[in-house]
């Protein structure tokens, strides 16, 4: 029985994160256009990635999250890529959040549109090193066999930044029964960042259908949204982190009309934002629930779960505990390991600080090439 006073019901979905602690603005992450502020993504500190992830974990069950799909993507060689995908999971693991791991890659450039170079991009924004398609391959085996007890996907971080040839090699693996999921048509600019239709090029590598989901879709024409239907492809929207990132609001209203299933991702925009506020700012009150429910499930592919929140106040989003099939994870309002989460933040906090001074300098190399970046990109896309 639910203490008195208190709400029971089933756990929300984050059905689209990047599992991190601090919020955009900490890294000083804005800017005009959305491109932009990916641009200064790359100027953001690196803190450790297990106590990172650790602690946005627990902070989504602090918020009543149970589930979560996460789309891991780092630069580097095979050794590199299976480091830091080791700590994702470690934090994962021991918040006890249940989550679906999107393995994700790219093989072409995310800061300029296919065949345009730019050599006053700073240093750190510069890519020298992406995993081959077979290595991505091997990667994919090996997380599988390494972590039986993880759910893992696969995708194209963004289909703008991978060729045919990957895309190509990602739909087969996706054969063995992974699940798909990517970056979809988050700017207006990704329409022509590389040759062809990106809603065609994944369906001719059999990346859309059933086992699709597609994170933002802001920009999807009618007939996108019709085809995506047609192809039983999920949704989700992530209302919070496109108006801070400047990409635009997705027809959300629309989607609902083809019958599309839709999810809510909070995308690791602002660690403090209410699940249930961000559902809110793209659908109504009970469109909203829905889509960090049912929705949210579809869209990460789990089905028969056994989760339950209870709220102390569930309008103002206070949580009392959490059990995810059977296990409590928040009593109290509190962590089952408090000490060691503030442990972490403190870790965090640390890194950010003593880095403060550098990730300001990193901000002030890109604001010294920020107009001839636009102008590169809005002359070099086609």
């Amino acid at each position: 029985m639910s203490p008195p006073g208190t709400t029971a019901t089933a756990g929300f979905v984050d059905a689209h994160t990047h599992l991190r602690s601090t919020a955009y603005a900490d890294h000083g992450i804005a800017g005009t256009s959305f491109e932009e502020a990916l641009l200064r993504m790359s100027a953001m500190t690196q803190v450790p990635v297990e106590d990172d992830v650790f602690v946005a974990c627990v902070g989504l069950l602090e918020q009543g999250v149970t589930t979560v799909q996460v789309i891991f993507h780092t630069f580097g060689d095979p050794d590199e890529y299976r480091a830091a995908l080791h700590s994702t999971i470690q934090g994962i693991e021991r918040s006890g959040i249940r989550a679906l791991v999107v393995l994700g890659t790219t093989d072409q450039a995310e800061f300029l549109p296919v065949g345009v170079t730019n050599p006053e991009l700073p240093d750190f924004c510069q890519v020298t090193r992406r995993l081959s398609e077979a290595e991505f391959g091997e990667v994919v085996s090996k997380a599988t066999r390494d972590y039986p007890g993880i759910s893992f996907g696969v995708g194209p971080v963004g289909p703008q930044w991978c060729s045919d040839s990957l895309l190509a090699t990602i739909g087969d693996i996706a054969t063995e029964g992974y699940r798909v999921h990517a970056h979809f048509l988050e700017s207006a600019a990704q329409r022509s960042w590389a040759p062809g239709s990106v809603l065609s090029r994944m369906n001719t590598h059999g990346l859309l259908g059933p086992h699709t989901s597609l994170a933002h879709a802001v920009w999807c024409s009618d007939k996108e949204l019709q085809i995506l239907a047609d192809l039983g492809v999920q949704l989700v929207t992530c209302p919070h982190s496109n108006r801070l990132l400047q990409a635009g609001r997705a027809p959300v209203d629309d989607w609902l009309r083809w019958g599309i299933t839709v999810g809510v991702g909070l995308d690791s925009a602002d660690p403090q934002a209410r699940p249930v506020d961000v559902a809110r700012l793209a659908l109504s009150p009970m469109e909203a629930e829905r889509a960090l429910s049912e929705g949210g499930l579809s869209c990460a592919g789990f089905s028969n779960v056994h989760d339950r929140v209870v709220w102390t106040d569930r309008e103002l989003g206070i949580v009392d505990s959490v059990e995810i099939d059977g296990t409590a994870v928040i009593s109290h309002g509190r962590f089952r390991e408090h000490s060691a989460v503030e442990a972490a933040r403190e870790r965090i906090t640390e890194t950010m600080n003593r880095d403060a001074a550098n990730r300001t300098s990193r901000h002030s190399s890109i604001d010294a090439m920020i107009h001839a970046y636009h102008r590169h990109i809005a002359g070099g896309a086609r």
